[in-house]
């Protein structure tokens, strides 16, 4: 499960953080809310878990959940709070796809929590085709990339051009190849654009012998993705 956490309080964040992680999920923590809705427009994750501190500042109350919810109306809400919310908070909790649970947190009870609303809100996620090579993980519904727990933060285009040339490992991709299969249609591609891109690619997965791989040019011809076996 992919999951977000906001939480101003490291003393909360960094245990959930890493309950979340040794616990098999993906998690991506946030500090400000301007950092963690910067990152929502370039990855969806499956759930967005939101610690409340008691001083109810802009970290959280109504205020963030509306304006999360103008921008991601659909986007499961697991709140944590230290006292029952109010009135107004629980109404409008009633309109959102979210649910509470209270401080202390119980590992196995947030565990549960975050299951039961992806079952409840998300139940074709499970289903979402996901390809693996070595430790990386495409999952193609959603052009989103992982290594490990660790969400790669690429483009559509970059996640093309990875997943291309791990479909073709050890294997040269000619430039012409390469240009159809990620830029079909687009007769106007520069030579320069492709190798940004392969560039990017590149230093954005690390493929580095250190990490098990090489992303080299075949001269005159495009590019090879090799996996270092020594």
């Amino acid at each position: 499960m992919r999951i977000v956490l906001l939480s101003d309080d490291s003393q909360q964040r960094k245990p959930l953080e890493s309950l979340l992680k040794t616990s098999g999920h993906a998690c991506s923590s946030f500090e400000c809310q301007e950092a963690l809705q910067s990152h929502l427009t370039t990855s969806e994750p499956d759930v967005l878990l939101i610690h409340w501190p008691d001083s109810r500042d802009r970290t959280s109350g109504p205020s963030v959940l509306n304006r999360l919810h103008e921008s991601w109306p659909e986007l499961p809400l697991l709140i944590i709070v230290t006292a029952p919310p109010d009135d107004a908070t629980i109404r409008l909790l009633a309109t959102r796809p979210a649910e509470v649970l209270l401080n202390p947190v119980r590992r196995s009870e947030l565990l549960l929590r975050l299951r039961l609303l992806m079952d409840r809100y998300r139940p074709d996620r499970e289903d979402e085709p996901e390809i693996a090579y070595g430790p990386f993980q495409f999952l193609k519904g959603r052009s989103q990339l992982r290594f490990g727990n660790q969400i790669i933060q690429v483009t559509q285009k970059e996640f093309a051009l990875a997943l291309l040339f791990f479909q073709h490992l050890g294997r040269p991709l000619s430039r012409a190849f390469i240009h159809e299969a990620v830029w079909s249609g687009d007769a106007e591609l520069s030579s320069r654009t492709l190798d940004t891109h392969v560039s990017r690619v590149r230093t954005k997965l690390g493929l580095i012998p250190q990490r098990g791989y090489r992303l080299v040019p075949v001269y005159s011809f495009g590019y090879r993705l090799e996996q270092i076996t020594e």
